[in-house]
C-alpha cells in the first residue's frame, strides 16, 4: 500500500498496469519513444480511463495517485532496455489543482528508475483547459528547466486549441486521429494538416501524426510534413515487453526515397546545410560568448540537448547590444545568474532534412528574424540553413525554373511535370488525372501557314487549357512542341470535362488560322510523315488520359508506358480521346472478384475503350485482366 495514498486507491493502483506503443520516425523508422497507456482500468471497476483519473480528482488524490503512476511506468519502462528511446506519459491537467502538488517529485522518482530528464515527455491534453491561477505556467516552466519534454496530445480534438498550443509552448505536437482518418481521400484534412505542420514547423516543434491505421494515411501524413507516426499500422500497444522493437519496418517502407542528398527536385539535403557547432542547453554565459568569438561569422548556434535534440539557438544579434555598451557584460552576467544563459535562447524554424525548398522559404519568411532554419535528421540537429545560404538556394531554384519554362507559353517544363508526376502518384488524394495533349495534324497546317502561326496555335491552346483547368490544385505543363501535360484532382470520369472541353474548343477556335477556302474544305493538301501528298484534315488535339484512384499503384515508368499506349489509340479514335481507369482489385475494394476454375483472377485493373460517340468522353471502364498491376 502506498503511503500517501487511501487503502481504496492502493488497491485500484495494485490492478492497473501499463502498455507501450511505439512512436517512429518517418526518415528512418527507428523508434523515437513509446507512449505509456494505461490498462487494467476494467479490473478496478472503472468504464473508461477517464472515469479513473475524474473520480481520483473528487477524492482529492489525483496528485498523489498520478505520482504513483509514474514511478510505475518509469520502472517498466526502464525493465524493457529500449536504449535511447524516450517514454511519453500523459499527464491530467486537473492535478495542478491539487494543493498536494509539488515541484521536483518527477525528477527524483526518474532519478530512482535511472531516467535521465530527457527521455521523459509528458503529454499535455486539451480536455482540461489549464486555469491561469493553478500554476500551470510555472510547472511547465520547471519541467522545461530540468531538461523534461513536453508535448501536446490530441491536438484539434478539445476546446483549449491554439490557446494552449500557444500557452505550453510544446516540444512536439500530436494530431488527433479525426485530422489523420481517411485523409488520402479528404483534401481538406490534408490542407488542415499541412498547415498545422508548417506552423508547428515555424515554432521549431516536431509533429506526430496519431492513430494511423493504413498504408494511405501513412503516406499522407509523411507528405504533409509530419516527422513521427504513432498507430495501429505500425504497431498496437502492448504489455509484453518483448514484444517492444527499436525500429519498424512498415515507416521505412513509407519513407523510401524521402531523403535526398543534394538540392533535387526542390529539396534541402546534406550539401546546402552549413555544419555550426551546436552548445548543450546547460552551457554557461562565457561558453555561449567564446563560440561566438571563435566564430565571427556565425550569426546563430543551437543549442542542443543531451540527446542532441535542438532545444532553440542563441543569436549573436541579442548578445551585441551588450558587448557593445560600457556596463554590458556585467548585465549580461547579472541576467545569466539570476535566470540562466537559457534566457537568451529563442525557439527557431525547424525542419527535417529533405524538406521541400518552398516550404523551408515559408518557415523563414514566417518567421521573426531567426537568422536561419535549423535541419534535423532522425530528431537530432545536423546543422543550419542561415539566410544567406537560403536565399542562394532560392536563385539557384529560379534559374533553374526559368531554364526549364518554356519560353513561348510561359507554362513549366519536363523538370516540374516529373515532379508533379511524382508527388501525385505518390498521393492521389480522392483521385487523380494525368492527361497527355499532342496536335492531329499539325505539321501540314506548319508547312502551308508558317511556323508563326504555327506558334500562335501552340499559345492559344495554353491559353485555352488556362482557362479551363482550376489551378491550384489543377497543373500545367508544356513539355515542348506541341505537347501538353495536365494534372488535375479527379474522382471519375465525371470530373474529366474540362479535359474534353479543352478539345474541343480548340478544334472548333483552331480553324479561325486557316482560309475560309480551307475551313470550307475541311482539309488541306498536305505531305504526311511519309512524304507522300494528301488531303489533310485540319488542327485537332488527341488526349491519353490516366485516372488513378486512391490505393491504386503506379510509378513514374508505368504512367510513361500507359501514357504512350493511349496516345497511340487516341490518335485512331473517332473522339480522338483514350481514358484507362486504374483502381484497387475487386478483392481489396471488398468486392468477390470473379475466377477461373475456382482461382481468383491477378493483376487486375480497369481500361475504357477509347472509341465513342464524337463529342463525348469514352464509356464507363470495365475490369480486364492482366493490363497493370494495381497495389
Amino acid at each position: 500500500m502506498s503511503a500517501t495514498l487511501p487503502e481504496h486507491w492502493s488497491k485500484v493502483l495494485s490492478k492497473l498496469e501499463f502498455a507501450f506503443q511505439p512512436i517512429t520516425l518517418f526518415a528512418t523508422s527507428a523508434t523515437y519513444g513509446f507512449e505509456a497507456l494505461l490498462r487494467g482500468w476494467d479490473h478496478a471497476g472503472f468504464t473508461s480511463i477517464a472515469q479513473v483519473f475524474d473520480r481520483a480528482f473528487e477524492d482529492g488524490v489525483l496528485c498523489a495517485f498520478d505520482l504513483e503512476l509514474r514511478a510505475m511506468a518509469f520502472g517498466r519502462f526502464m525493465a524493457a532496455g529500449l536504449g535511447s528511446a524516450k517514454i511519453f506519459y500523459n499527464v491530467d491537467n486537473r492535478l495542478l489543482e491539487m494543493p498536494d502538488n509539488t515541484t521536483g517529485n518527477t525528477m527524483r522518482i526518474a532519478e530512482e528508475a535511472g531516467l535521465s530528464p530527457s527521455r521523459v515527455v509528458f503529454e499535455l491534453s486539451e480536455l482540461h483547459d489549464p486555469d491561469g491561477r493553478t500554476g500551470f505556467d510555472r510547472v511547465i516552466a520547471a519541467y522545461r528547466r530540468q531538461g523534461f519534454r513536453i508535448a501536446l496530445d490530441d491536438f484539434g480534438s478539445g476546446y483549449a486549441g491554439l490557446k494552449l498550443f500557444h500557452r505550453a509552448e510544446p516540444d512536439i505536437v500530436k494530431i488527433d486521429r479525426y485530422f489523420v482518418s481517411g485523409i488520402a481521400a479528404d483534401p481538406r484534412k490534408a490542407a488542415f494538416l499541412e498547415k498545422v505542420v508548417a506552423m508547428a514547423h515555424l515554432m521549431g516543434i516536431t509533429v506526430v501524426a496519431e492513430g494511423v491505421e493504413n498504408e494511405l494515411e501513412l503516406r499522407s501524413c509523411r507528405d504533409a510534413g509530419c516527422d513521427m507516426v504513432q498507430g495501429y499500422f505500425i504497431a498496437r500497444p502492448t504489455t509484453d515487453l518483448s514484444l517492444l522493437a527499436l525500429s519498424y519496418p512498415e515507416a521505412a517502407a513509407a519513407s523510401t526515397g524521402n531523403r535526398r542528398t543534394s538540392m533535387v527536385a526542390g529539396k534541402v539535403g546534406e550539401d546546402c546545410l552549413i555544419r555550426v557547432e551546436s552548445v548543450d542547453v546547460s552551457a554557461d554565459l562565457s561558453e555561449v560568448l567564446t563560440r561566438f568569438r571563435k566564430d565571427p561569422n556565425a550569426t546563430i548556434i543551437p543549442a542542443v540537448n543531451d540527446e542532441l535534440e535542438p532545444v532553440g539557438i542563441y543569436r549573436e544579434q541579442d548578445f551585441r547590444q551588450y558587448v557593445y555598451s560600457p556596463y554590458g557584460i556585467a548585465l549580461l552576467e547579472h541576467i545569466a545568474s539570476d535566470f540562466g544563459t537559457a534566457a537568451f535562447l529563442v525557439r527557431a524554424p525547424t525542419a527535417p532534412l529533405g524538406t521541400d525548398l518552398a516550404r523551408i522559404v515559408e518557415l523563414y519568411g514566417s518567421s521573426t528574424d531567426a537568422g536561419g532554419v535549423v535541419l534535423t535528421e532522425a530528431g537530432r540537429y545536423v546543422g543550419v540553413l542561415p539566410a544567406a545560404e537560403l536565399l542562394s538556394l532560392v536563385a539557384e531554384r529560379d534559374l533553374a525554373e526559368a531554364r526549364d519554362q518554356n519560353p513561348l507559353t510561359r507554362l513549366p517544363g519536363n523538370m516540374r511535370v516529373d515532379e508533379i508526376c511524382a508527388q501525385r502518384l505518390a498521393n492521389p488524394g480522392k483521385g487523380v488525372a494525368f492527361a497527355y495533349f499532342d496536335f492531329d495534324n499539325f505539321k501540314p497546317f506548319n508547312d502551308r501557314y508558317g511556323f508563326r502561326n504555327g506558334d500562335r496555335v501552340i499559345m492559344l491552346f495554353a491559353d485555352i487549357l488556362r482557362s479551363v483547368i482550376r489551378r491550384p490544385p489543377g497543373f500545367l505543363g508544356h513539355l515542348g512542341g506541341d505537347d501538353f501535360f495536365v494534372s488535375m484532382d479527379c474522382e471519375s470520369e465525371d470530373d474529366l470535362a474540362p479535359l474534353a472541353e479543352a478539345s474541343l474548343r480548340f478544334s472548333h477556335e483552331a480553324a479561325s488560322f486557316y482560309s475560309a477556302e480551307d475551313r470550307e474544305r475541311g482539309w488541306i493538301l498536305g505531305t504526311d510523315r511519309g512524304g507522300r501528298k494528301r488531303r489533310m484534315p485540319l488542327l485537332t488535339v488527341s488526349v491519353a488520359i490516366v485516372l488513378l484512384q486512391p490505393g491504386a499503384s503506379l510509378d513514374a515508368e508505368g504512367l510513361s508506358e500507359v501514357l504512350a499506349e493511349l496516345k497511340k489509340a487516341a490518335k485512331t479514335s473517332e473522339t480522338h480521346r483514350a481514358v484507362r481507369v486504374i483502381a484497387l482489385p475487386p478483392a481489396q475494394m471488398g468486392l468477390v472478384p470473379k475466377t477461373v476454375e475456382g482461382e481468383p483472377v491477378s493483376g487486375l485493373a480497369a481500361t475504357a475503350s477509347a472509341e465513342g460517340p464524337s463529342g463525348s468522353l469514352p464509356p464507363t471502364p470495365v475490369f480486364t485482366p492482366s493490363l497493370i498491376a494495381a497495389s
